[in-house]
């Protein structure tokens, strides 16, 4: 059995237990993947010198590899809280409209007798 295929499976197997955890990681991947491309179309087109700055410099693939961590971090998080923003997990209730909420009743407080003696005089 490859590695690949007991991945699947096992995503597989996680179903719809945890479909708000699912969907995040894979809106995450989606956001990671679209930051990476984001930061190679800026190091292509060289947009504000950046790829010359960068193969310029002693450290150009960590410069690089940092860049694009920097967007796939940013991206894929910005995507995974809209997504989970936009999860709805109860179908059962209507929306829009308020719930009937009876309100509280008010409390009856009760007279407890204290009995407080003075401290003796000396």
């Amino acid at each position: 059995m490859q590695s690949g295929n007991h991945l699947i499976d096992a995503w597989r197997r996680w179903g719809d237990r945890h479909r708000l955890a699912r969907a995040m990681i894979l809106n995450w991947a989606f956001g990671m993947a679209i930051g990476v491309f984001c930061a190679a179309v800026l190091l292509v087109f060289d947009v504000f010198g950046l790829r010359s700055l960068l193969w310029r410099s002693d450290v150009a693939a960590v410069g690089a590899a940092m860049l694009c961590a920097a967007f796939a971090f940013t991206f894929g998080g910005v995507v995974a809280a809209a997504a989970v923003m936009q999860f709805d997990e109860s179908g059962d209730e209507p929306r829009g409209r308020r719930r009937h909420v009876p309100p509280p009743r008010p409390r009856q407080t009760v007279a407890a007798p204290v009995r407080a003696e003075a401290p003796p005089r000396r």
